[in-house]
């Protein structure tokens, strides 16, 4: 395990031990970071990004807009960590893509929420530009296993990339793994869409306690040119929260990061 995998899972159980008496989740069953390659491999970068911190969402109530017209909805800290691997070729090899050239995105998410209401949803969103295609987003929907009270989820992202090393000289195959094993109160949704991926929860209305959970999520993207980089990546958190009935309300915030390559010397 390399130095920045060793800082990152302690990092993890911090955040797990922050959520305390108010985070309804489960200390994860298994952790594993694996996303960062050995040292000296070329055209590697990782980014860490923290897009809300603590941040507190208001829904602005009949239209009011003083303050106390307004509802605290959600209070949020969401962290991200973006892993950009080039691929199969070297950044400045021409025909890039027909000699199986790729560049790797891999974003894991973390951090942690608090809901004032049962009755809502918290969905957070990540927009590629055209130039980058979304492959997948973890966990799926549907992917969680009901066991009394909670659901349990598995995050495995597990791929095999053709680096490079010795100055962009020498080549190396690197594994690339994060697993993740955790459980949750209410149902998680992950969808991949056109322009990028969607993750969040849907609050069950037959538990008790307010919505408090740490956040967990794998978004993979992936571009077949590294002039598509720098590129713009944006962040959206929407929180929408029914007060009677169906009358809902909603408040979102968006965070827009620009994400580069390492194009090596």
């Amino acid at each position: 395990m390399s130095d920045n995998e060793i800082v990152d899972a302690v990092r993890r159980l911090q955040e797990l031990q922050a959520g305390g008496s108010a985070d309804n989740s489960e200390t994860p069953r298994e952790y594993i970071n694996q996303l960062t390659p050995p040292i000296g491999t070329s055209f590697f970068k990782r980014q860490t990004v923290t897009l809300f911190d603590d941040e507190r969402f208001y829904a602005i109530i009949f239209g009011t807009p003083e303050v106390d017209g307004q509802a605290l909805v959600q209070t949020l800290t969401w962290k991200v960590d973006i892993y950009t691997y080039v691929t199969g070729a070297r950044p400045d090899q021409e025909q890039f893509e027909a000699n199986g050239g790729s560049v790797m995105v891999v974003m894991v998410h973390s951090g942690h929420l608090s809901f004032d209401s049962r009755k809502g949803r918290s969905i957070y969103r990540v927009t590629a530009p055209t130039s980058v295609v979304s492959q997948k987003q973890l966990p799926p929907t549907g992917s969680g296993i009901k066991n009394e009270d909670y659901w349990n989820y598995n995050i495995s992202y597990q791929e095999v990339m053709n680096m490079f090393n010795n100055g962009g000289n020498g080549t190396l195959n690197f594994d690339a793994k994060y697993k993740e094993d955790f459980s949750r109160k209410d149902p998680l949704t992950g969808v991949t869409l056109s322009s990028g991926v969607q993750f969040g929860t849907e609050f069950e209305s037959n538990n008790t306690d307010l919505p408090a959970f740490n956040l967990a999520g794998v978004s993979i993207f992936r571009s077949n040119s590294p002039d598509a980089f720098p590129a713009n990546f944006t962040f959206e958190a929407d929180s929408a929260w029914i007060l009677v009935d169906d009358l809902g309300f909603a408040s979102n915030k968006k965070v827009q990061v620009e994400v580069d390559i390492n194009r090596g010397v």
